[in-house]
């Protein structure tokens, strides 16, 4: 939980010490775009994305499912 909690700070503090640095140079940023990652990334990544996303639900699932198939036996 707490590395949870440093994550979320650091996310925090460094995204809004970028939107301040936008903001000191005159930069008119649109919080909601500026935020979302999705915007900017291209097809590799989002690839790439979705195949660790994939290879963390994966491992989960079928061990998951292999307990199961084990205790009906």
């Amino acid at each position: 939980m707490k590395i949870l909690g440093i994550c979320l700070s650091m996310f925090i503090i460094l995204a809004s010490v970028s939107l301040g640095i936008d903001f000191l140079n005159g930069y008119e940023v649109p919080i909601l775009t500026s935020l979302n990652p999705f915007y900017v990334m291209e097809i590799p990544e989002l690839a790439i994305m979705y195949l660790l996303l994939l290879f963390l639900f994966f491992d989960p699932v079928l061990s998951f499912l292999q307990e199961k198939r084990n205790r009906k036996k």
